[in-house]
C-alpha cells in the first residue's frame, strides 16, 4: 500500500513545479495551468514550467504549430520520458472526438499487428489500453471482435467524466496499465530483447484533448469527415501537434458534403512546421513541411499500411 501511494504521489508532482512567492506566504506550487498556495485559493496562471524536469502545456496561439513528439533521429529524443522502454513499453496514443474511428483503428491494427500466422516473427510484442468514462466497452468489443491477441493484453481504463484528464493532466491510470503491460509482455515473450508496442487509445472527447508526451512517445489524432470539412481548421492540439492526423470515413465525403480537398488545404495549414513559410505537405514522414496527414477509410481498409507503416517507423527509430 505504502509503495502504490508513493508512486501515485510521484506520478502527480511531476505535474508540479514550484513559483515565485511574492506575497511571502508559504510554498506556492503550480498545479495544471494554475499556482496554488497551500494556506489560500490564490490562483496564478502560467504559461511554461520554471524547470526543464517538468513538462510544458500545450499552447495555440496561432493557425498552427506542428511540433512532433518524435523527431525521428534516434531514441534519446525520449528526453520527456521516465521509464525505460522495459518498464514501459513503446506507447502510441491515439485520439480523437467520440464516433470518429479511434477503436476501428486499434482493431484493424491488432489483426495486423498482433497475427504471426503469416510468418512475421519480427513484430514487436503488442498490447493495448482503452479508455472509457464509465464502462469497459471498447475494450469488450476489441475482445469479441479479433482472436489474434489474448483478452489479457487488453486492459481497460475508466477514466470517470473527464476522459482528457485521464491523458494530459494525471496520467497515472495509464501509466500504470501500459507498465503492467509491459511486465506481461516481456514475461510471456521468448524473446525479451523486443521492446512491446503498447496502443492506448483514449475516450472520446473534444477537439481540445491530446496525450501528454509523459504517456504517450506517438500520437496519432483520429477525426471524420461526418462532422464536416470545417473540422481540420477548428484546430486544437490533437489536429496540429499529432505525429500523424487521421481523416478517417472518406467514403461518406460525398453523402455529408464534405470537400476533401478542402480539408487537406486547411489540415496542412493548421499543422505548418514551427519556422516554415509553405503549407504544401509532401506527405513523406520528415520530409514535408507540414505534419503528415492520412486520409483513410478504416472499415474499407484504405490507408492501413501506410498507418501501419508509420507507427513500425517510428517505433525502430525509437527503441533501436
Amino acid at each position: 500500500m505504502a509503495a502504490t501511494t508513493a508512486s501515485f504521489l510521484s506520478r502527480r508532482l511531476v505535474h508540479c513545479r514550484m513559483v515565485p512567492n511574492n506575497n511571502n506566504r508559504t510554498s506556492v506550487f503550480a498545479v495544471g495551468n494554475f499556482a496554488v498556495t497551500n494556506t489560500s485559493s490564490l490562483l496564478v496562471p502560467h504559461d511554461t514550467p520554471s524547470s526543464s524536469t517538468c513538462r510544458s502545456h500545450y499552447t495555440y496561439t496561432g493557425p498552427g504549430r506542428f511540433d512532433p513528439t518524435t523527431s525521428g533521429s534516434n531514441k534519446n529524443n525520449h528526453s520527456h520520458r521516465f521509464q525505460t522502454w522495459k518498464e514501459r513499453g513503446f506507447t502510441v496514443g491515439i485520439g480523437g472526438p467520440v464516433g470518429s474511428g479511434k477503436t476501428a483503428l486499434v482493431l484493424a491494427l491488432i489483426k495486423r499487428l498482433a497475427d504471426t500466422s503469416s510468418g512475421n516473427n519480427n513484430l514487436p510484442p503488442l498490447g493495448v489500453v482503452t479508455n472509457d468514462i464509465f464502462t469497459q466497452e471498447d475494450a469488450q468489443f476489441l475482445h469479441k471482435n479479433q482472436t489474434v491477441l489474448d483478452k489479457k493484453f487488453i486492459k481497460a481504463v475508466e477514466t470517470g467524466g473527464c476522459p482528457h484528464a485521464a491523458i494530459r493532466e494525471d496520467v497515472s491510470a495509464n501509466l500504470t496499465a501500459c507498465e503492467d503491460l509491459t511486465k506481461l509482455l516481456l514475461l510471456n515473450n521468448n524473446d525479451t530483447a523486443k521492446i512491446p508496442l503498447i496502443l492506448c487509445e483514449s475516450g472520446g472527447d473534444n477537439l481540445a484533448a491530446n496525450f501528454s508526451r509523459e504517456l504517450a512517445d506517438l500520437t496519432l489524432y483520429v477525426i471524420d469527415v461526418a462532422g464536416g470539412d470545417k473540422v481540420p481548421r477548428k484546430g486544437g492540439p490533437g489536429i496540429t501537434q499529432s505525429d500523424l492526423l487521421v481523416i478517417n470515413k472518406i467514403d461518406l465525403a460525398e453523402a455529408v458534403g464534405a470537400d476533401l480537398d478542402v480539408m487537406r488545404r486547411d489540415a496542412d495549414t493548421m499543422r505548418k512546421a514551427h519556422g516554415t513559410t509553405t503549407t504544401t505537405s509532401e506527405h513523406e514522414h520528415g520530409a514535408a513541411t507540414s505534419g503528415p496527414t492520412v486520409f483513410a477509410s478504416v472499415r474499407n481498409g484504405i490507408a492501413l499500411d501506410e498507418i501501419q507503416q508509420f507507427i513500425l517507423e517510428q517505433y525502430e527509430k525509437a527503441v533501436n
